[in-house]
């Protein structure tokens, strides 16, 4: 089966958007193969579809049904490429109303994309009694992802698993992340992020995390000093903008485009 592909790299988190004709039964494995190493190599990846109102431009579906920060960048920079005068509207799963969000150029197939993230959430406590790193973290219930932000540094990979799989058990949700944090000064955090999707099999130390940095903004309420924080990945810097409505900026290249072969069966 070929397929129309364009790939996006927000800060390094590789992000692959499939367009065609495909049923959304076949969304997950062509998704998920589009993702392999012996394809287009990516973090992530989502299906562009019609969007559900009237006044978006797109939507992505990503291959969870979760929502994704990084994808809605990703699109408002495609959105823009293809002639979309900003501000517009975009659609992503996981978020249940258009998202306002504009894209300029920065050159050399650059893009600096702004976009509104979802409003709804559920915080709450989790215990890490019992696991190697103990304490305690916030979980951070967006629409198809919950996060585990808790602070700390220089973790194993064996403590991201113990977290992810407490978390998994804790709460159900299309995709888990792990989210511990430094702070590096005034409205400055460092993350390391690890997420997971279980539908895709995958399990990534993301370059950089959307959905991630709005979930440490959310967690931080009025711990963050100003209304907008600096939230540095190994990818670069990504900003959440904090107030009545949370924003998110940063860079995204827009990589290549062309069309994949996908045999499109689940492994």
């Amino acid at each position: 089966m070929e397929l129309e592909f364009i790939k996006l790299s927000p800060l390094g988190n590789t992000t692959v958007f499939l367009r065609g004709d495909v049923g959304t039964r076949e969304h997950a494995a062509l998704l998920c193969e589009a993702m392999d190493y012996d394809h287009l190599a990516a973090e992530q990846a989502g299906f562009l579809v019609a969007p559900h109102t009237e006044e978006a431009l797109l939507r992505i579906e990503m291959a969870g049904g979760e929502f994704c920060g990084n994808a809605t960048l990703s699109a408002a920079a495609l959105a823009a490429s293809e002639g979309a005068e900003s501000p517009f509207f975009v659609e992503c799963s996981g978020a249940p109303e258009p998202l306002r969000a504009e894209a300029r150029p920065l050159g050399a197939g650059r893009w600096l994309a702004r976009a509104e993230m979802p409003q709804a959430h559920e915080l709450r406590r989790l215990s890490l009694d019992g696991l190697s790193f103990g304490g305690a973290a916030i979980c951070v219930s967006l629409r198809g992802i919950a996060h585990l932000v808790v602070e700390a540094a220089d973790l194993s990979a064996a403590d991201y698993d113990e977290m992810l799989a407490r978390l998994m058990c804790e709460t159900d949700a299309d995709a888990y992340g792990v989210v511990p944090f430094e702070r590096m000064g005034r409205d400055h955090f460092r993350i390391r992020p690890y997420v997971a999707v279980p539908c895709a099999g995958s399990r990534v130390f993301e370059r950089a995390c959307g959905s991630g940095s709005l979930a440490l903004a959310l967690a931080l309420g009025d711990a963050a000093e100003g209304t907008r924080i600096a939230v540095e990945q190994p990818g670069g810097t990504l900003f959440v903008e904090c107030g009545e409505r949370f924003f998110l900026e940063g860079e995204v290249l827009l990589s290549c485009r062309g069309m994949v072969e996908l045999a499109g069966v689940a492994r």
